[in-house]
């Protein structure tokens, strides 16, 4: 399978990792997402901003093809601002890291939106309410022309049932689901 073609060729990938496999994987999807030569505007949601950062210069990516959206840290500790990251008070409340993310397209021109992972939010959040999240990003206007790169963990901390149906209700939305097996 060709990940750039496959990102090129569509605006709402769900793409599906198994545990073991997640870090390989990701870099394989930042890389990608990367080639495309447009920022990135990834939201951190299973890991805070500092770690995410750490993680993609240790892999030789360049950071200011990045902009982050950080759910973790500011539930935890006031943040001081940073210029390339946006901290949303809790992983709770959608509503903001929604307004995050059209910012991030608005203002920082990130033409690719990677989240990371989506399943993530199961912890916070009923399977419904990531539905309507979802869905109010892929059809606001803002953000028309951009990518959409939602990660599930099929194996997580999260429960299977749950994760199943999200899963199973996310792919009524996405052009692709890519099950990385």
């Amino acid at each position: 399978m060709d990940l750039i073609q496959e990102i090129a060729n569509n605006k709402f990938l769900l793409i599906l990792l198994e545990e073991k496999e997640y870090a390989k994987k990701l870099q394989e999807i930042m890389k990608s997402s990367e080639k495309t030569k447009t920022k990135i505007c990834y939201v951190c949601l299973s890991k805070p901003y500092r770690d995410v950062m750490e993680d993609i210069e240790k892999q030789g990516f360049n950071v200011n093809d990045f902009f982050f959206i950080d759910v973790l840290s500011s539930h935890y500790k006031e943040q001081e601002p940073v210029d390339n990251c946006i901290f949303v008070s809790s992983p709770a409340n959608l509503a903001a890291v929604r307004y995050a993310i059209r910012k991030a397209v608005e203002e920082k021109k990130c033409s690719v939106i990677l989240l990371d992972t989506i399943s993530t939010l199961l912890v916070y959040q009923e399977t419904s309410s990531i539905v309507k999240f979802t869905h109010s990003i892929l059809t606001d206007e803002k953000q028309e022309n951009t990518k959409k790169l939602f990660i599930v963990l099929k194996n997580g901390a999260v429960p299977g049932k749950e994760n199943k149906n999200l899963v199973k209700d996310l792919s009524m939305f996405a052009d692709k689901t890519l099950d990385f097996k």
